[in-house]
C-alpha cells in the first residue's frame, strides 16, 4: 500500500494543497514553518485518527475557520482506497480558551464509520519526529505510549483492551478515594479489580510479546545506523510477573493488589498495573536515559521507530508508510546516507528537510521532490 495523492483543506497553515506521492522516495524540502511537518501530520491523521503533537484535534483547524478536511488516496492491492477525516474546531486559538475536542467524521470510500477506531489497521503509518526522542529520555508514559501506538496500529483487541482497563482504572481510582475519605463501599471495588486484573494481564502478555519482537528488530537496525556501535538493548519491565500464562499473569496481579491493598486505600489510587509499565533501552548495557548523549539518544530513538515499521511489516497485512521528519540534519553523513539506503525495504518513504545535506542529494535524483515556497534548487 502506498499514498498516491493528499488533499488538505484548512489544516494548519494550509488553506488548500493537494500533493501527489508514487511509491518509493518522496522527500519534501522547505524551510522551518513552511508547513512540511503539517504534511506527515495529515498523513498520520490518515493512519490512526490521532495528531502526533496535538492533544486536541481542533488545533488542527486552520485559524478563524469552523473545519479543517484531510483527504487521502490509497493504492491497496490494485484499488484505490479514498480516507476522508473531517475535523469542526469548537475553540479559539492563541492563548484563548479552547472548548471541547473537534468532532471528528471519518469516511472510507465515502462511507460514514461508526466509529474512527474502525479506521485503524486499513493504512498503516510510523511516523519519526523530534518529539520521539522522548521515548528514550522521557518519562515511563513516553514509552508506554509508544508500545500503546505500534500495537494499537496492529491489534483492535489491543485498543479494545486500553479501552476497557483505562474506564475500570478510573472507577477504581475513584472507589479507592472515596473510601479514603471514609465515604465508599469496599465491596464495590471488586468487580472493577475483577476487570482490571484481566484486561491488564492481556495487556501485559501483548506488550511483552511486541517488546521481544521490538527488540529482535531493533538491535540490527541500530548496528545498520550506527556503524559498529554497542548492541541496543529493549526490554519490557511490567509492574507484575510474567511467569505462566495470561491466567497466571492475572493470578500474580491479583496478588500483588491485593498484598498493597492498604497502601492503596492510604494514597487513594491503584498502584499495581500496565499503567505503570516501562520499556528499558540500554546501549551495551548502559542506561541511554540516564546516560546517553542525545546523538546516541536520537540514534536509538530512530532504531526503535524503524524496528515499530519492520514488526509492522511482518505482522500486518499492509506495508507500513515511513514518514521521517527533518531528522536528517540532526544525523552525520554516514547515518543520515544508512538510513535513507533502507528505503529499498518500504513501498513508500517520505522524508522532510530544511536542507539537502549531500546523502540525500544523491537520493534526490531519483526521487519525487516536493518544494515548498521555491525550494527545489536545493538538491540541484
Amino acid at each position: 500500500m502506498f499514498l498516491k495523492s493528499l488533499l488538505l483543506e484548512n489544516l494548519r497553515s494550509y488553506e488548500r494543497a493537494e500533493f501527489s506521492f508514487p511509491r518509493g522516495l518522496s522527500v519534501v524540502l522547505g524551510p522551518n514553518g513552511s508547513g512540511k511537518t503539517s504534511i506527515l501530520e495529515a498523513i498520520y491523521l490518515l493512519a490512526t485518527t490521532t495528531s502526533p503533537r496535538a492533544a486536541a484535534l481542533s488545533r488542527l483547524v486552520r485559524w478563524k475557520q469552523p473545519s479543517a478536511r484531510v483527504t487521502g488516496v490509497f493504492e491497496s492491492d490494485g484499488h484505490d482506497l479514498t480516507i476522508r477525516i473531517t475535523l469542526v474546531g469548537t475553540g479559539a486559538r492563541d492563548g484563548e480558551a479552547v472548548g471541547s475536542p473537534a468532532a471528528k467524521t471519518v469516511e472510507v470510500d465515502g462511507r460514514v464509520l461508526d466509529r474512527s477506531r474502525e479506521l485503524v489497521g486499513r493504512v498503516r503509518a510510523v511516523l519519526f519526529w523530534v518529539g520521539e526522542l522522548e521515548v528514550i529520555k522521557g518519562p515511563p508514559s513516553a514509552r508506554r505510549r509508544f508500545l500503546n501506538t505500534g500495537l494499537g496500529q496492529l491489534s483492535h483487541r489491543h485498543l479494545d483492551d486500553l479501552a476497557r482497563y483505562r474506564r475500570a482504572l478510573r472507577q477504581r481510582n475513584h472507589l479507592l478515594k472515596a473510601i479514603a475519605e471514609g465515604g465508599g463501599d469496599g465491596a464495590r471495588l471488586a468487580p472493577w479489580t475483577q476487570t482490571l486484573v484481566e484486561v491488564g494481564a492481556a495487556i501485559c502478555v501483548d506488550r511483552a510479546d511486541y517488546a521481544r519482537a521490538l527488540a529482535q528488530e531493533a538491535a540490527p537496525l541500530h548496528e545498520h545506523l550506527g556503524a559498529g556501535a554497542p548492541p541496543l538493548e529493549v526490554t519490557y519491565r511490567p509492574a507484575v510477573s510474567l511467569e505462566g500464562d495470561e491466567e497466571g499473569v492475572a493470578q500474580a496481579f491479583y496478588e500483588k493488589l491485593q498484598a498493597r491493598h492498604a497502601e492503596e486505600i492510604r494514597r487513594a489510587t491503584t498502584l499495581v498495573g500496565p499503567h505503570r509499565d516501562d520499556l528499558a533501552v540500554r546501549l551495551g548495557g548502559v542506561d541511554l536515559r540516564r546516560f546517553g548523549s542525545q546523538g546516541e539518544q536520537r540514534t536509538a530513538a530512530l532504531a526503535l521507530k524503524l524496528a515499530e515499521a519492520a514488526v509492522a511489516r511482518q505482522r500486518g497485512k499492509t506495508e507500513p508508510i515511513l514518514l521521517l521528519d527533518d531528522c536528517l540534519s540532526e544525523l552525520d553523513p554516514q547515518r543520515a546516507a544508512a538510513l535513507l539506503r533502507l528505503e529499498d525495504h518500504y513501498e513508500q518513504m517520505i522524508v522532510t528537510s530544511a536542507s539537502c545535506p549531500d546523502p540525500l542529494r544523491q537520493r534526490c535524483k531519483g526521487a519525487n521532490v516536493i518544494a515548498l515556497n521555491g525550494n527545489a534548487d536545493l538538491c540541484d
